[in-house]
């Protein structure tokens, strides 16, 4: 009876799992092929790969990111209601459901803080994450297409977090969604984005409506593809970009990776192999076989510790950082300075300046410019017959010096005038030094 029970969970195993857990090539191609989560990975992988300075775990962090703010912000959709009718206590019911999930609700606060932290972080990885690709040059070599992808990724990001902004409807979430549609109003036909964005005149019901459906349905359901676009992408270039020759990198050794235990069954079966015709150049040709590793379990390992490493972070910050609730949202008592959330101080600032070359200028050629660098970079070495080394899966290398200083030069000024945005605009966007700024506002 013992040996017929053993059979029967096996084979509930084996209906489940598809695959054991031995050490032979073909388990571990299993586990990869027989996972819904994992098949996006190839059985193999690059050495390199399984190195942290080879990305530092950016997109991986994203992702997660991106998984935490979905589960944390269907828990808050169960208390919230976009409303700004009067509530039974008389405050705007939104900005009560927000309050009451603050102090009434077991573990509302956290919830709310971790959604919060998160969205934040989650801007500042993903471009990070942008910033790495660029400085090691992993946009080239057939990944120019993905580069695109991932920028307008990074654009759904921001207008992600720029949407739950106005949601809790305080006076900081107001007045920042406020002057954000102003600095619209400037981009040509950019009253008719903001007709569409606010349903109104000004930010009110319609607004808070629009804003919660583009938040929770409209942009999730967008991004989710683009995500797997993008992943399919990484996997269809030929993996990470990674050197043309790496002999000469101290890659992790063949011994950490796991060694590959045949049995009888390589012995037993016969075995095919698929003959593949390729024109051109095609990323899996040149590849180093001698490098290559199986991805269970090392880099499945590797990706686990960093989305719990980015998992406790997030809890440690809303632990320790509260989100703040400003008062009910009031038309009539605006902030002074009334500031955007922090990823567009930068563009509050340039408009600051001149609203025209500041607000629209300036950004639209900035857009433009990042979206099509990989293209511009590709016609200049076509049209000027450039015989130019092509530097993918490099840090900081020599061929890419002006491209590298140009886009961390953009990114130091843009840090820049999000610092001086912060922390050095005052009452009426006067200057002033921080340890003499008061008044509160949108960052």
């Amino acid at each position: 009876m013992k040996e017929l029970m053993q059979l029967y969970f096996k084979r509930v195993y084996y209906s489940l799992m598809r695959h054991g857990f031995d050490k032979t090539g073909l388990t571990k191609s299993k586990i990869i092929f027989s996972n819904l989560f994992l098949h996006i990975h190839p059985v193999k992988v690059h050495r390199r790969s399984l190195m942290f300075k080879s990305t530092m775990g950016l997109g991986v962090m994203s992702l997660a990111l991106f998984i935490i703010l979905t589960i944390t912000g269907v828990l808050i959709m169960f208390h919230y209601v976009p409303s700004i009718s009067p509530g039974p206590d008389g405050l705007p019911d939104a900005y009560g459901r927000m309050l009451n999930l603050r102090s009434n609700l077991f573990w509302g606060s956290f919830i709310r803080n971790m959604h919060r932290w998160s969205a934040h972080a989650m801007v500042m990885i993903v471009a990070l994450h942008m910033l790495r690709v660029f400085l090691t040059g992993s946009y080239r070599n057939g990944r120019e297409f993905n580069w695109v992808v991932g920028v307008i990724l990074g654009l759904l990001t921001v207008l992600l977090s720029y949407t739950g902004y106005l949601l809790p409807w305080d006076q900081l979430a107001y007045w920042g969604v406020k002057v954000g549609t102003e600095i619209a109003k400037i981009a040509p036909g950019g009253d008719i984005i903001r007709g569409i964005l606010l349903g109104d005149n000004d930010v009110g019901q319609e607004a808070l409506l629009r804003f919660y459906v583009l938040h929770v349905a409209v942009l999730p359901i967008i991004i989710s593809i683009f995500i797997s676009i993008h992943l399919f992408r990484v996997r269809k270039d030929g993996g990470l970009a990674k050197p043309a020759d790496t002999s000469k990198e101290n890659l992790i050794p063949i011994s950490e990776c796991g060694r590959v235990e045949n049995n009888s069954y390589f012995k037993n079966c016969r075995s095919y192999q698929l003959v593949e015709f390729v024109k051109g150049t095609e990323p899996k040709v040149n590849e180093e076989v001698e490098q290559m590793v199986f991805a269970w379990p090392k880099l499945i390992v590797r990706e686990t510790i960093v989305i719990i490493f980015i998992t406790v972070l997030m809890v440690i910050l809303s632990i320790v950082f509260d989100a703040s609730l400003e008062g009910p949202a009031d038309p009539n008592h605006p902030t002074n300075p009334a500031k955007a959330p922090w990823y567009f101080l930068g563009l509050q600032e340039l408009v600051s300046y001149h609203g025209f070359i500041g607000g629209v200028l300036i950004p639209g050629v900035l857009v433009l410019f990042v979206v099509l660098i990989p293209y511009v970079e590709m016609f200049i070495e076509t049209v000027f017959k450039l015989n130019r080394k092509i530097v993918s899966g490099v840090w900081f290398h020599k061929e890419r010096l002006l491209e590298n200083s140009i886009f961390l030069s953009i990114y130091i000024i843009m840090i820049f005038l999000i610092i001086m945005g912060t922390f050095f605009r005052g009452e009426n966007w006067s200057f002033v030094y921080p340890w003499a700024l008061h008044t509160g506002g949108g960052h």
